[in-house]
């Protein structure tokens, strides 16, 4: 009975330890950093062909838009303007709030070398959309009742 026992423990513990190992490196495999595109830079070699997020604004001037090819190539700067990070986003449509100097995100794979995030996702925010909805809050907020 007790070599029977030993047995299932042993069993047990592989058992265990296989799980363990297959949660954190799914976890190290699908966990991504966070950036800026001056903290990016900074980081480079340390993220090189690794999943990353950037977060920043559409530079001016880069965007270039293939209609034929789905591909939308432009530049991620950071709030300064002082740090660019080249974006590749293919074989997708282009977002329809996507203009110079919007706000973006970026998720995709870095590639130090040529400064090129291959971006999976964007996500554009659109500012002026909730300051108008800000502005109005504000307006009707210093209404009395018998403005009603």
């Amino acid at each position: 009975m007790n070599r029977r026992r030993s047995k299932i423990i042993a069993a047990s513990l592989i058992l265990g330890l296989a799980m363990v190992f297959l949660v954190v490196a799914g976890v190290q495999n699908t966990s991504m950093r966070h950036f800026t595109p001056d903290q990016l830079i900074i980081h480079a070699q340390e993220v090189d062909n690794k999943g990353i997020q950037v977060d920043g604004l559409i530079s001016e001037g880069t965007t270039r838009w293939d209609a034929e090819k789905f591909e939308l190539v432009f530049a991620v700067r950071d709030r300064a303007g002082t740090v660019n990070v080249n974006v590749l986003y293919a074989k997708k449509l282009r977002p329809d709030n996507f203009k110079d100097g919007g706000n973006i995100f970026v998720q995709g794979k870095y590639n130090a070398a040529e400064n090129l995030i291959v971006a999976s996702k964007l996500q554009t925010k659109c500012a002026s959309k909730y300051e108008a909805a800000e502005s109005a809050t504000v307006q009707t907020s210093g209404l009395s009742k018998s403005d009603y």
